[in-house]
């Protein structure tokens, strides 16, 4: 499974090897190369920033106010995961022609993303040691004291695996940086392969994307080594209300949906709006056609992943070897992997196989690929929070590990793993360049009709498959993010921070 996961990389350093000594160093010194780099990291770094620090406030906040609209707020600061980052900036473009560099990219993949970050930290919130917050106030901590002291140690972890997920989700976006015309590893690498055909100086290209994905999941290792909370005292209450006067509950009201105004509502009204001036002119076959392949092929994509990802976090669980270790970061970096990437070697890989090539096999075998390490997180987080007692007890009793695994490990895990499996669900659905490259012939998803649209500024053709692809993808991130299932989690012990 490692193996297959691992398949792209086996493609580019195949390609790679077939570039001379002079031309490898002319890549990588000329001025392109170096403008692609800044902006890659730069954008990775912005964006990371700014959704730990607006997401972990927006946690904060209301975790510690006792806003009846708690779980209001909380489902529309998250629900802008069903848009697609390419349907945002189809929308902003269209309102505001001249939306366009390096801040409207960030901007941009800030509001997609950020959700991420909030749902980590909520989740971890929910779980943190209230006695200790209340012992350090009772030796006169002050708020700030107490964040920084009791609860930033005890969230760290979750905010940092978040963290990561933003920035490679940067590393890996192709459809946003397109359209607002910034020069990233994805785009260059993109236009490399349909432009030129020069595939070597891509597959350089990506492997250095590569090497700097795996430096950001090396750092993000040491600081998870580097925390340890202990948990010194019983759970003796679930809430915790720092924030209740009616002026702080505002402000918090307004901060949040703010926020749902930018990343939900201008999406929102130009999706609506153009679909309603354009009603006449909907191809109602060809969108339900389009919704149809995209829940298929998304689907399968999904289940093949959870099928690759549960034997692989077992894996990782249950060795202290170091192939344990090298197979969870290498499933990680594969994360940060261009579609493009992961399509063309999957094109080289299928030629030799007509019944594979071009298939909805190939394309949801894409996705399982894609998002792996989603599947893999979601397995792992939800695998080590089934009680070691009842393990240790199936095993007294004779019962086989294999059998344990069937009959205990994975019913009570079930709930975190359908997690997993509605975000790799939710992430497929919006899957742009693999899809681009390996869709059979006359297959369109949701995401190539948008695409195939905006890419030429028709806007309004365009407007009925995204506001159809922001409604389907709706569903998981609805599930995903319910109030109920996360305040149900805290209490079993589980969370959002291993799907991260």
């Amino acid at each position: 499974m490692l193996t297959l996961a691992l398949l792209p990389l086996f493609y580019l350093i195949n390609r790679v090897r077939t570039i001379s000594k002079a031309d490898f160093l002319a890549i990588l010194v000329r001025e392109k190369t170096v403008e692609i780099v800044l902006n890659t990291l730069l954008l990775a770094l912005v964006v990371a920033l700014a959704s730990l620090l607006i997401g972990t406030l927006f946690a904060t906040l209301l975790f510690a106010s006792d806003l009846k609209s708690k779980g209001f707020l909380l489902a529309i600061s998250a629900l802008p995961l069903a848009i697609p980052s390419y349907v945002v900036t189809y929308c902003w473009i269209a309102i505001w022609p001249s939306f366009r560099g390096f801040w409207a990219a960030a901007l941009v993949l800030t509001l997609s993303t950020m959700p991420y970050s909030l749902l980590a930290a909520f989740a971890a919130l929910r779980r943190i040691d209230l006695v200790q917050i209340d012992v350090a106030r009772s030796l006169g901590s002050n708020r700030f004291e107490v964040f920084t002291r009791i609860v930033i140690p005890q969230i760290r972890n979750s905010i940092a695996a978040s963290t990561l997920l933003v920035a490679l989700y940067v590393f890996s976006d192709f459809g946003a940086v397109s359209l607002l015309d910034v020069d990233t590893f994805t785009r260059a690498i993109q236009n490399l392969y349909r432009a030129s055909f020069d595939r070597q100086s891509a597959a350089l290209l990506a492997l250095i994307l590569i090497g700097f994905a795996a430096l950001l999941v090396f750092g993000e290792a040491r600081v998870q080594g580097k925390t340890s909370v202990t948990r010194t005292s019983a759970r003796l209450r679930d809430e915790l209300a720092f924030l209740t006067k009616p002026v702080a509950k505002v402000s918090i009201f307004l901060l949040i949906v703010g926020y749902a105004l930018l990343a939900l509502a201008v999406p929102g009204y130009l999706l609506i709006s153009r679909l309603i001036s354009n009603f006449d002119g909907i191809d109602f076959a060809s969108l339900l056609r389009a919704t149809i392949n995209t829940a298929l092929v998304a689907t399968l994509g999904a289940l093949i992943a959870m099928a690759f990802a549960l034997p692989l976090a077992w894996t990782i669980i249950n060795s202290s070897s170091r192939w344990a270790v090298v197979t969870e970061r290498a499933v990680l970096i594969s994360h940060a992997l261009p579609g493009v990437v992961l399509g063309l070697s999957l094109v080289a890989f299928s030629s030799a196989l007509p019944w594979l090539y071009q298939s909805v096999a190939l394309l949801g075998f894409a996705y399982a690929l894609l998002f792996l390490a989603k599947g893999v997180g979601a397995a792992r987080s939800s695998i080590e929070r089934v009680p070691q007692g009842l393990k240790e007890v199936s095993t007294t009793l004779g019962v086989s590990p294999l059998r344990t695994l069937g009959r205990i490990t994975i019913p009570l895990a079930a709930p975190g793993l359908g997690v997993g499996f509605l975000l790799i669900l939710l992430t497929a659905m919006k899957e742009l360049p693999a899809t681009l490259m390996l869709r059979p012939t006359g297959f369109e998803t949701l995401a190539i009709e948008i695409w195939s649209q905006a890419s030429i500024n028709r806007f309004n053709e365009a407007a009925p498959y995204a506001l159809m692809l922001v409604l389907i993808a709706a569903i998981p991130t609805f599930l995903i993010s319910r109030p109920d299932r996360n305040h149900q989690e805290s209490r079993a012990g589980r969370g959002l921070d291993g799907v991260a």
